[in-house]
């Protein structure tokens, strides 16, 4: 079974009209030799990244996906932390400067680790599905904000947002939202 921890907690505040701070939730998802990590924050959150990997004795030399759920800056700020690390949207698979082009709504990554495909928020988003000894866990990124019952801000296609967002409740037992912590689906 693959197992999800949350290295950063995310976060989305404005500021002032029109100004907000906001980075990503950073998970790192485990699972045999294969380590993960869905969204990799903010510019700013170098520092907070390596300390967190430090703690659980990993260097990103040792990770071998990195998963952006979709590339606002605040998903994708730290990817360069993961030279080593294949680079997958929901579109592609990108190594270096080799493209692979992703054929298919959901593909396994790893035994118990499934990309899928959650249009809404951006026509290209997609969310990380593991199965876990505590239930399926989905890293979505801003497929949810914060909680089950938070309305994302900003969602190009609210419609086929919604769509997305049924599909992953009918299918996970837990969420990790882009900007908070991780929740249960059912009660």
């Amino acid at each position: 079974m693959a197992t999800v921890k949350i290295l950063l907690v995310g976060y989305f505040k404005w500021v002032r009209k029109n100004v907000c701070r906001a980075s990503s939730t950073v998970a790192l998802v485990r699972d045999g030799k294969e380590k993960i990590i869905v969204d990799t924050g903010n510019l700013v959150d170098e520092k907070k990244i390596l300390k967190a990997l430090a703690k659980l004795k990993i260097k990103p030399k040792d990770i071998t996906y990195v998963v952006n759920t979709h590339a606002h800056p605040d998903h994708i700020g730290c990817n360069f932390l993961f030279k080593r690390a294949k680079v997958i949207s929901s579109e592609d698979i990108n190594e270096g400067d080799k493209f692979t082009f992703v054929p298919a709504d959901e593909f396994f990554l790893a035994p118990h680790v499934t990309i899928v495909q959650t249009p809404g928020h951006t026509a290209h988003d997609c969310s990380v599905l593991a199965e876990t000894t505590e239930g399926k866990v989905a890293v979505v990124g801003d497929l949810f904000w914060k909680g089950l019952k938070d309305k994302p801000g900003f969602a190009d296609d609210k419609k086929l947002h919604q769509l997305s967002q049924k599909k992953i409740l009918k299918i996970s037992d837990w969420i990790v939202p882009g900007h908070g912590k991780m929740f249960r689906t059912k009660v």
